[in-house]
């Protein structure tokens, strides 16, 4: 029996979003790198936590507009990584609904940011809109293909005409429900 290899590098991402009023939410985002590996790389000591960084985006419904945004580094491989912390203001007044990917990086990307902070962003925006979904739709159910169709199009499922969306349009409640996949009912 061989040794069980020790993984290089893990990297934790979650998110959890909250309603904090009737027209805005919170979502917070954290993400952890850790470096089992036993040898030093670049003078950052192996065997710890490499980042820990969270980032919270309070943003406004329905446009779904950044309002306020706040950051923290626990853990960073070198003091001048807190430097990439001020610039997360300029996510202020961006919407996530569309263009955010490219708005964000054309802000943080390569030497205007930090590549951990950014991919957090990038990670952030499907929770924010998901959340949005849920949080405002009020007492519908199924979303209104009137006014709730930003998740057309963001994978194969949610296909323009495909199943999903041709029975949203239809508004075919239990031909939606029917496409449900089964549920675990234990984490």
């Amino acid at each position: 029996m061989s040794e069980r290899p020790i993984p290089i590098h893990v990297r934790d991402i979650t998110m959890q979003a909250v309603r904090v009023s009737d027209t805005e939410l919170e979502v917070t985002g954290r993400l952890v790198d850790e470096r089992p590996e036993p040898e030093d790389w670049f003078g950052v000591p192996s065997e710890l936590v490499i980042h820990d960084m969270r980032l919270t985006l309070r943003v406004r419904h329905p446009d779904l507009v950044v309002t306020a945004v706040s950051a923290t580094m626990d853990a960073r491989p070198y003091t001048l990584c807190t430097e990439a912390l001020g610039p997360l203001q300029r996510l202020v007044g961006l919407s996530v609904e569309h263009g955010f990917t490219r708005a964000v990086n054309e802000r943080f990307g390569r030497v205007q940011g930090c590549a951990h902070l950014t991919a957090l962003v990038h990670a952030m925006a499907p929770v924010v809109r998901q959340a949005a979904g849920v949080a405002f739709r009020g007492a519908r159910v199924v979303p209104d293909p009137a006014t709730d169709l930003w998740f057309v199009n963001t994978c194969q499922a949610w296909r323009e005409h495909g199943p999903l969306h041709s029975r949203l349009l239809a508004k075919d409640e239990p031909g939606l429900r029917a496409l449900l996949a089964p549920r675990k009912t234990e984490r």
